[in-house]
């Protein structure tokens, strides 16, 4: 049973079904737990940075674009009070915008393809440190015993209190909303609209079907529903009139409440028995959403993570890994996300940036990962 351990991950997103096909590509098992179903729509941006081909042809993905025929993301507007305006042109090549549900049920896909154990719809209730390195994972429709896990459950969990992720005790009040709009004749002035108000932000932009996403971010005290957000709105008249050009909600609004940017884990070993436990993704940290760089970072740490498991010391070298990909970007993304709750500063800045267009896309360039090198990749020692 210990030499045929699977690795056992917790998370269907992005970051577990990355940690999945890269694990499985390396000739390992894998058990994968979902706690709903696979292949849903979330609360995203739903934006891809260019940087995430290189990960996607890593995963025996490199057909994504013709799959999925995301939607390019060439200009961004950055729009405030006061009449504040920015429009910068992404450098380099596009970024995509597709859909979770479309991209993470197409990673699936490829996961089972690759012998990948899925089992969704099965919440893990505990996960239990064995002898030897193990770990016993007890969800509501299946038990394994698994050496090495990735923890890849998004943004909160009902095991963020079992594994004292600093979460679980904050007060930190932050909501989110995501809903589609459409109608026939509606377009946006640039590919990504970014509106910038007291105490958060709103971005729009279309996906793959044509739709046009909006996603928002406020400060907690705010509601995470429609009527809420047009109620925002009608402090930012340009973006009053944006959501009403654009029709009612198509389908379900998703919401979510009380979640936070500060890191939670990285990675654990248990002194007792060996078990190594490695967070990626949203479990790890969450980066502020209006760098549009989240989904990469899941992308990206799913597969440094399944790779850190496939050295002698995944703890270390995972924690390397992570901290040489992300570290920067976490820490510019931090500020630029203080400023973006300052939306006075922000107007009072947008003329000398639009002056500036060289800074703009040196900001853009630091708030993302480069195509990952040699030493992105972590090598079996």
């Amino acid at each position: 049973m210990t030499e045929t351990a699977p690795i056992g991950i917790i998370g269907g997103g992005l970051a577990g079904l990355a940690a999945a096909l890269t694990a499985a590509r390396r000739g390992r098992k894998v058990t994968l737990w979902e706690s709903s179903a696979i292949g849903r729509d979330k609360v995203c941006g739903e934006f891809l940075s260019p940087e995430v081909h290189v990960d996607m042809e890593a995963l025996g993905c490199g057909d994504w674009l013709d799959a999925l025929a995301p939607a390019p993301m060439r200009t961004v507007a950055l729009l405030g009070p006061r009449g504040a305006r920015v429009e910068l042109q992404i450098p380099g090549a596009p970024a995509q915008s597709v859909t979770r549900a479309a991209l993470e049920g197409y990673l699936a896909d490829h996961a089972r393809r690759e012998g990948v154990t899925i089992i969704d719809r099965a919440p893990v209730r505990s996960i239990e440190p064995l002898r030897g390195g193990l770990s016993r994972v007890c969800a509501t429709k299946h038990e394994e015993v698994v050496r090495g896990t990735v923890m890849a459950f998004g943004k909160r969990s009902t095991l963020d209190s079992a594994f004292a992720l600093p979460r679980a005790q904050s007060k930190e009040g932050f909501v989110a909303l995501k809903a589609y709009l459409a109608k026939p004749e509606a377009a946006l002035d640039t590919d990504v609209e970014l509106y910038v108000m007291r105490g958060g932000y709103v971005g729009l932009n279309r996906v793959e079907d044509g739709r046009i996403g909006v996603c928002a971010l406020f400060e907690g005290g705010n509601e995470p529903s429609y009527p809420a957000l047009l109620k925002r709105a009608e402090e930012l008249p340009q973006l009053a009139r944006r959501l009403a050009s654009l029709g009612e909600p198509l389908g379900l609004v998703r919401g979510l409440a009380r979640f936070g940017f500060g890191p939670q884990a990285l990675a654990r070993r248990d002194h007792a028995t060996g078990a190594v436990t490695l967070f990626a993704g949203d479990a790890a940290r969450l980066i502020p959403s209006f760098t549009g760089d989240g989904m990469a970072v899941a992308l990206r740490s799913g597969r440094l993570a399944a790779e850190a498991l496939a050295t002698p010391d995944p703890v270390r070298a995972y924690t390397r890994a992570y901290t040489r990909a992300f570290d920067v970007r976490f820490a510019l993304s931090g500020a630029l996300h203080r400023l973006f709750f300052q939306p006075a500063a922000f107007a009072a800045l947008a003329p000398l940036v639009g002056l500036s267009p060289r800074l703009v896309e040196r900001l853009y360039t630091l708030t993302r990962g480069a195509p990952p090198t040699h030493r992105t990749h972590i090598s079996s020692m």
